[in-house]
C-alpha cells in the first residue's frame, strides 16, 4: 500500500513541474516576442496578430 502511494506521489509530482514547466515557457515566449505560441493560438481558437509570422525558414 505504501509502494502505491509514493508511486501515485512521485507521478503527481512530476505531472505538476511539467505542467507549471509548459507555462513557464509560454510566459518566457510571450516576454521575448509579445505574443503567444502558435500552439497557444490553436488550443484558443484564435488566430494570431497581424503581423506575426510563424514560419522562421525565411
Amino acid at each position: 500500500m505504501q509502494k502505491i502511494f509514493k508511486h501515485g506521489l512521485s507521478l503527481l509530482l512530476l505531472i505538476t513541474i511539467l505542467f507549471a514547466g509548459t507555462g513557464c515557457v509560454e510566459q518566457h515566449y510571450y516576454h521575448q516576442y509579445h505574443h503567444h505560441t502558435r500552439e497557444y493560438y490553436d488550443r484558443h481558437h484564435m488566430p494570431p496578430p497581424a503581423g506575426v509570422n510563424f514560419d522562421i525558414h525565411n
